[in-house]
């Protein structure tokens, strides 16, 4: 049914609180505004519970109800269903790599979740924008750091079911958060028996592809397994139903020359179209990823580079992945690091570290210069420096700090 016109309107308040600013997604289950605490001011991302298939807007615009009564006992264990799995969320507050879930309430007969509301870009548009695909070193950080996440979840008794590089973000600060929870569900007891169908072709497992298909911790390695193909390969994988029907899925070691062999072989098997004998949970899939790709890696792994800016009296840090080029500049459009300077470029300079050499190389692009201590680099021309060494903007009152730890 035709729901897209059905949105809360700019303006509206929701526990007394929050007033809505605009839509930022629709999905099959909810509904996701951006919304302002008119106390603080303060953004928040507010998810409301709207599930297509079962409900609709009433007439006054605002409250929903079941479609009909035959899909009232739906919607309303839904409605149950979602604000359970937002009070379980919320105790993984602490978890870095989850969406941090400040609040929930029921209203307009559904249900809301607020969450803190992030800014940057997801792995698919981050790889979009670089015209390429993402480094082996930083795709290991970014799979390994979700798959943990994962593992918490999963022993909470709940699975994602969209994992993907649409539902991955890059943060401006280098960090990483998994986002669009709308798709989860309980797979404990009788859940298992009849979830909804959800597929995004190429990382749906075949088991999602029908209501009682047994769904369970295996069923989030396949999509996350999928993920990774994608990022370091650029290709999407073939879907499960393709794969049934004989197609043969290339191995990752040759459409990828530089993924080692060992943790090809990892992924193939966390690609298993049969679950049974797919890799079965996320420890598992971290025990056999780490081992083989740490096995064969010639950079270290668990080292961050970072970039400390002080201007003005203020400071602010950023960390970014290694052999992530940092660009750093007037405009916000293009730029990671956003110094709104009269004098600065629009794209000033670009900042590369190198984690065999474990140096950084600084790309002057500016018209007014940028720095170091050996004096001015020079526009289209580079420098090496080392953990520790500064550099700076125009003058030296825009400073930055490079250090790895």
């Amino acid at each position: 049914m035709d729901n897209s016109d059905s949105s809360l309107k700019k303006g509206h308040i929701l526990d007394q609180k929050y007033s809505i600013k605009k839509v930022l997604g629709i999905g099959g289950f909810g509904r996701t505004y951006l919304a302002e605490s008119i106390w603080t001011q303060e953004n928040f991302a507010i998810k409301e519970y709207f599930p297509n298939d079962w409900a609709v807007r009433s007439e006054d615009g605002i409250s929903l109800r079941a479609f009909d009564e035959t899909k009232r006992s739906f919607y309303e264990h839904g409605l149950s269903v979602f604000v359970n799995e937002a009070k379980i969320l919320k105790n993984l507050r602490e978890d870095d790599v989850v969406v941090d879930v400040k609040d929930f309430f029921y209203e307009n007969n559904t249900g809301y979740i607020v969450m803190e509301y992030i800014q940057g870009c997801t792995l698919a548009q981050y790889m979009q924008r670089q015209n390429s695909i993402i480094p082996l070193d930083m795709a290991e950080v970014i799979i390994i750091s979700v798959a943990k996440s994962m593992s918490k979840i999963h022993r909470l008794g709940l699975l994602h079911r969209d994992i993907s590089p649409d539902n991955i973000m890059l943060l401006e600060d280098g960090s990483i958060k998994l986002i669009d929870f709308g798709a989860t569900r309980q797979y404990a007891l009788n859940e298992t028996t009849d979830m909804s169908v959800m597929i995004k072709p190429g990382f749906a497992p075949m088991e999602q592809y029908s209501r009682t298909g047994k769904q369970g911790p295996w069923t989030d390695v396949y999509a996350l397994a999928a993920t990774y193909y994608f990022i370091v390969s650029g290709k999407r994988p073939l879907t499960a139903v393709d794969r049934c029907a004989g197609e043969q899925q290339l191995s990752l070691s040759s459409v990828n020359g530089n993924v080692p062999e060992e943790l090809s072989e990892v992924i193939d098997c966390a690609l298993e179209l049969y679950y049974s004998v797919r890799i079965q949970n996320m420890e598992e899939f971290v025990r056999e990823f780490e081992t083989a790709y740490r096995g064969s890696a010639d950079i270290p792994v668990d080292v961050y580079p970072h970039i400390t800016m002080k201007m003005h009296g203020k400071t602010r840090k950023w960390k970014f992945m290694p052999d992530k080029c940092v660009t750093i500049g007037r405009s916000i459009n293009d730029c990671d690091i956003c110094v709104e300077e009269g004098d600065v470029s629009r794209i000033h300079c670009k900042v590369m570290y190198d984690a065999i050499s474990n140096q950084f190389k600084i790309l002057d692009l500016s018209k007014n210069g940028t720095y170091t201590q050996n004096g001015l680099i020079g526009r289209d021309r580079s420098a090496i420096l080392n953990t520790g060494d500064v550099f700076w903007l125009v003058d030296e009152q825009i400073k930055f700090y490079l250090e790895v730890r």
